[in-house]
């Protein structure tokens, strides 16, 4: 067909100046669509009142686009522009918008202390997000919306990018570009544009997965800044009570791979994160260390004590159990061992602690992998320094002064001092203590009101209660927090003793226990947890735990049932195997797994190899990105979009199609329409007038309200032309 471009007449300028940007009602709706679903992937990060000027801004362009909506249907007679009456609905006064705006930037600089600078410039970012669609006034507006979009996005993956958030991003990204195409291409259907961007982001995977691996893992050139709500996990002060808060959550604090080696059993899975051993009568604290990088002389100590326990080790004829950590970005430092440990293959950034922890020399925002090698059996410390001493002796005296007065009379009583600890031990089993996720409050977090009034607590209170009476009896004493156990995702074959799969740790596993000092044997790991509740601490959580922790969290798929119904257990530890491998290799895929990879592609490799591969990837993926750059032109060059008269003649033609009626490529439109006249002549009327309006709309020069007009009166042909074949069967 041969298509005339229309006449622009002067007052068809002026229209187009006064109304630049035309968003028909459709698209207007899709654009509100996209904008919730991507404020709500990022509602977790926002604050309260945010969340609800998000809400009313929403809720405010959704009323004006239902009204417009109704203005238009009104004026459908009077043959209105849709497009032109759904712009003008969603432009309110620039007096209002600005003072709108600068009273929410006024509230976001005032919180930005409580919250932090990241979630400070992610609240201002959401909130221009809102704003901006109140002002497409043009096509640069309606882009830059888009693109505020797609930064949010991007934002979400700062605080998480395990599988099943990162397979939700993706979704989105395709429905924020959906959007972008249907301004183009509006005669489609939204579905059919979704489905041209999935493709294309399909075909782009390849050039993606290329870049991936053969682009040098550098470093970001700049540092993102801290979120204060996005730490997770523990804290390096505790509190009795504290950790029973954590076990609301379900969310993933790390994973461990042991290779085919065979699992330690639940009870030797104490995951060690952090020892506590200043206690100021109400809370526990770690001891400050000399300083960030660490002195010399505290550096010459950690490699002493490795040392120490290699030779141990050696002596004792340990073998090692190696193992790979991999944790979750947390915000904060510390990492996870089985004490005692040493720090193997790539130990960039890892910071051994003399109290047999590591950290790691960064905050942690994003998944971090690291290799362990531990000896369970190897003793802590069989030497302890006069300056330990003095720190894991003290306590305030007079904080619990009933607590000190039982210290004394198991001094008195029992010299030996595991007898002493057993002594406290078999008090907490024997008296009507009680193991609950809902503790009472403690006044002060008294220590003497928890042992001899409430008795029902969490492993906080059992193991600052203990360690106080270790203290206060003559016996250094510290306190350990981490997490306990894990949930085992893999196969074991006991045939030949190998284990395939790995050990996932949550943050509903973390725990505390005590370690005391005995002359001989070093630290010694006491966890009176065991005394008052022996399956937490050999086997897990109990079914009564497991109620309990369902009962605060009100979810509707809670932990209890998740791991009570076999068939949602399955799943669960299908998709967590899944997650785990996209964090080791995609997440956590670093430089070393890279030259590793490249070694096993390609032999040893030194760097002019590198530097040849490379350049080779980098020139493949610009032939193959040119490649596809020119079948895509050629294609729409080859493929012109129809205007919506010839869609709606083109739907017609189909009808007709399955009536038998098929017009041939050669026959002119006038000829087509003689020919159903002759063959249908009951579908004559009502196809002859849609044909007019066709030919008119093609080959006439009209003006923008006449072309508005006809295409009206063609849309109530074929509505017409439609009953008439319904009438006909």
């Amino acid at each position: 067909m041969i298509f005339f471009k229309n006449k622009i007449t002067k007052a068809d300028k002026n229209k187009r100046m006064i109304n630049p940007f035309i968003l028909s009602t459709k698209n207007a709706w899709l654009l509100w669509l996209c904008q919730c679903l991507n404020i709500a992937i990022i509602a977790l990060e926002l604050s309260t009142w945010m969340l609800a000027i998000i809400s009313l801004s929403l809720a405010w362009q959704a009323l004006l686009l239902h009204s417009s909506r109704d203005n238009i249907d009104k004026m459908s007679s009077k043959s209105a522009n849709k497009s032109v009456g759904n712009t003008k609905a969603r432009v309110i006064s620039p007096i209002i918008l600005s003072t709108f705006a600068l009273m929410g930037c006024v509230v976001i600089a005032i919180t930005a202390k409580q919250v932090g600078l990241l979630l400070s410039m992610v609240h201002l970012l959401c909130f221009s997000y809102v704003l901006k669609a109140f002002e497409l006034r043009a096509r640069r507006d309606f882009y830059q919306l888009l693109l505020l979009g797609l930064f949010i996005l991007a934002s979400s993956l700062i605080f998480r990018q395990d599988l099943a958030f990162s397979m939700i991003t993706v979704a989105l990204l395709v429905i924020n570009l959906a959007v972008l195409l249907q301004l183009f291409s509006s005669h489609k259907s939204f579905t059919t544009n979704i489905k041209v961007i999935a493709i294309l982001l399909a075909q782009s995977t390849i050039l993606a997965i290329v870049l991936f691996l053969v682009f040098p893992r550098m470093s970001p050139f700049w540092q993102v800044p801290l979120a204060k709500s996005a730490e997770t996990g523990l804290s390096d002060t505790v509190k009795p009570g504290d950790i029973a808060n954590l076990t609301r959550s379900t969310k993933l604090a790390f994973r461990a791979d042991f290779g085919q080696q065979q699992i330690p059993g639940y009870s030797q899975l104490y995951w060690r994160a952090m020892v506590l051993e200043n206690y100021d009568g109400r809370q526990w604290s770690r001891q400050k260390t000399a300083g960030k990088r660490q002195d010399k002389t505290h550096r010459l100590k950690i490699e002493s004590a490795e040392q120490a326990l290699l030779f141990d080790a050696n002596k004792m004829g340990v073998l090692p159990l190696n193992y790979q950590v991999t944790v979750e970005p947390s915000f904060q430092k510390y990492l996870f061992s089985l004490a005692p440990a040493l720090a193997y293959g790539e130990r960039k950034g890892i910071i051994a602690q003399a109290d047999y922890t590591f950290s790691n020399e960064k905050i942690i925002t994003q998944a971090k992998s690291y290799q362990l090698s531990s000896y369970l059996t190897v003793p802590l410390a069989i030497e302890l320094s006069l300056n330990s001493k003095q720190i894991n002796l003290n306590y305030p005296a007079g904080s619990n002064p009933r607590l000190e007065q039982l210290a004394l009379q198991l001094q008195h009583n029992y010299v030996d001092v595991q007898a002493r600890a057993q002594a406290i031990l078999t008090l907490i089993n024997k008296g009507k203590y009680a193991y609950t996720l809902q503790p009472p409050l403690l006044k002060n977090n008294s220590l003497d009101q928890f042992f001899f009034d409430t008795q029902s607590g969490f492993c906080v209170h059992y193991a600052s209660a203990f360690t106080f009476l270790m203290r206060a009896s003559g016996i250094p004493a510290r306190m350990v927090t981490g997490y306990l156990g894990g949930e085992f995702n893999g196969v074991v074959d006991a045939q030949k003793s190998i284990t395939t799969g790995h050990l996932s740790i949550y943050q509903y596993d973390a725990h505390a226990w005590s370690e005391i000092w005995v002359a001989g044997k070093g630290w010694l790991r006491i966890d009176p947890t065991g005394a008052v509740d022996p399956q937490r601490v050999n086997s897990g959580w109990s079914s009564e735990l497991l109620q309990e922790q369902s009962a605060l969290n009100n979810e509707l798929l809670s932990l209890y049932q998740m791991k009570n119904n076999a068939w949602l257990r399955a799943i669960r530890l299908q998709f967590d195997a899944l997650d785990y491998q996209w964090t080791r290799w995609v997440i956590g895929f670093n430089t070393k797994q890279q030259l590793d990879l490249f070694n096993s592609w390609f032999g040893k490799m030194v760097s002019w190899k590198l530097a040849l591969i490379m350049a080779i990837s980098l020139v493949v993926s610009m032939v193959m990105l040119m490649l596809f750059l020119h079948l895509l032109n050629r294609s729409k060059r080859s493929q012109l979009p129809l205007a919506q008269w010839q869609v709606i003649y083109k739907k017609a033609l189909g009808k007709l199609a399955k009536q038998g009626l098929n017009k041939p490529v050669a026959m002119t439109v006038n000829d087509f329409s003689k020919k159903v006249r002759e063959q249908c002549p009951e579908l004559a009327i009502a196809f002859t007038r849609l044909s007019a309006s066709y030919s008119c709309l093609s080959y006439k020069a009209l003006t923008l309200d006449e072309q508005d007009k006809l295409i009206l009166t063609m849309q109530r042909q074929y509505r017409h032309l439609l009953q008439t074949m319904k009438n006909k069967h």
